[in-house]
């Protein structure tokens, strides 16, 4: 190998055995530790937004009374395990003395929010004839709806003449009601029926410092979490489900546009970071940062989460020319089965990857990809990679398990290569030098049981030897 080439791959695993550089949002995490403020509970079945909330037997009640409440920084909202809200949750910003963080207390599974109303009464649906039901009060846009706890979901169609097979759903705005094809009254046929709403369940937009921890977010038509510029924010061992597919905007031409991603920062994003989460059932992509006005995205991580059934795991763009982004991490994540997610059939353009990324013109440096699994892709013309224009140069790729027995793997511009090609990948694009393309050999992946098996290539893929994916 040529010195040029050895130097090339020296500065890459250099890179990716580098230290953390984001830490502002992990560094500010901390410092809530040494400056603790009150914390408040909240409990769905035994509180009350009477009592004060400074103890589980004093506890609130409602996000509505969480969403009115004067948090300063350092200060910290738990809700009860177990239990469960619905509604949308407007952070409270903190500073650089400390963190607002909204969290969990006692013992059981994360506090539930759902982004939904519920209409699992038969008194809720009304008989318009020929198997048509309605059910009015919706307040904005349905963009699914979740069946039996995700067994099936809704068709979303444009017109009520298109409401004519099972499972089609339409929203009426005048009426604020959505219709729906259903052979029975719906609260018949189906013991739970979700309407998520096209709003994100967390709107974190002009926020800071806020942490997010042990929360488990299902059923939101539009983010999961979501709004623009934001900093030192930290999102970890949250669980996001079922989340998008409402109404963005029609185009020139009427066709809608869909759309509701995991967690998106959007426009002037920066010091921020997403860890040890678990995402699936996105319409979208699971985790992106994306701007689409003059900005700056800087000093973003998402590292050691688990992404599946999604329509993307990672997307990423950002324009026009004079924006600018710059140290984006993606590091130890475990992504699988882009693609397979409720959405993608429904999508007027299914694409299924595990990197979308986009067309990019922004001044792109320091834009990491190490340390991940990027397992399979639904058919053969999918791929795990699609990068649209060559930016690349701002992008660092390697230390990657690559998993897609047939079928095109990468489409890098105008070229692809297959799993079998990644030689080829490797000598036109300089990326991935370390990477593998292998089945990782999760240990049950029909149960998300994503962990490598004991003879997995994973095992010691990275730079100093140890796991690739999201760290068991």
């Amino acid at each position: 190998m040529r010195t040029s080439r050895w130097l090339a791959v020296l500065a890459v695993i250099g890179i990716c055995l580098m230290s953390d550089p984001l830490s502002a949002a992990q560094e500010m995490a901390d410092v809530k530790k040494d400056k603790p403020g009150v914390t408040y509970h909240v409990s769905a079945g035994a509180g009350k937004d009477s009592n004060d909330g400074l103890s589980p037997r004093s506890a609130w009640q409602t996000i509505a009374r969480v969403n009115s409440a004067r948090l300063k920084p350092g200060e910290s909202v738990l809700f009860r395990r177990g239990d469960m809200w619905r509604g949308q949750l407007i952070p409270i910003s903190g500073d650089a003395t400390g963190q607002v963080t909204y969290g969990a207390y006692g013992k059981g599974a994360k506090p539930r929010i759902f982004g939904s109303v519920e209409r699992n009464s038969q008194t809720d649906w009304h008989d318009r004839g020929g198997n048509v039901w309605e059910t009015e009060s919706i307040p904005v846009d349905a963009g699914n709806i979740i069946l039996d706890e995700g067994k099936a979901v809704g068709i979303k169609v444009w017109s009520r003449k298109d409401v004519d097979r099972p499972c089609r759903f339409w929203y009426d705005r005048d009426k604020t009601a959505v219709v729906m094809y259903c052979d029975q009254n719906p609260a018949k046929r189906y013991l739970s029926i979700e309407c998520a709403l096209t709003r994100h369940i967390i709107d974190e937009s002009q926020r800071s410092y806020v942490t997010y921890s042990d929360l488990d977010l299902r059923y939101g038509g539009a983010h999961g979490i979501g709004g623009d510029n934001t900093s030192h924010i930290v999102v970890r061992e949250c669980d996001l489900s079922f989340i998008g597919g409402g109404l963005l905007h029609t185009t020139e031409s009427g066709q809608p546009v869909r759309y509701g991603n995991g967690i998106e920062f959007w426009i002037g994003a920066h010091d921020n970071l997403v860890e040890r989460c678990r995402l699936w059932e996105i319409y979208d992509a699971a985790l992106t940062n994306q701007g689409l006005s003059k900005n700056t995205q800087a000093n973003i991580c998402y590292r050691n989460n688990v992404i599946w059934n999604c329509e993307y795991s990672f997307e990423y763009w950002n324009r026009p020319e004079d924006s600018i982004t710059n140290n984006i991490r993606f590091e130890n994540n475990t992504c699988v089965n882009a693609g397979h997610g409720w959405g993608h059939s429904q999508r007027p353009d299914p694409s299924g990857r595990h990197l979308m990324f986009y067309d990019n013109s922004a001044k792109t440096t320091s834009l990491l990809v190490c340390n991940n699994i990027f397992y399979q892709m639904p058919k053969d013309n999918e791929c795990c990679l699609d990068l649209h224009n060559d930016w690349s140069a701002g992008l660092t790729m390697d230390h990657n398990c690559w998993y897609q027995p047939s079928g095109r793997m990468i489409r890098w511009g105008s070229d692809s290569y297959t799993m079998n090609e990644l030689s080829a990948y490797r000598a036109k694009t300089g990326k991935d030098i370390n990477s593998v393309a292998k089945d990782p050999r999760f240990v049950d992946i029909d149960r998300r049981d994503f962990r490598p098996a004991p003879d997995s290539p994973v095992r010691r893929l990275t730079a100093k030897g140890s796991y690739a994916g999201a760290l068991p």
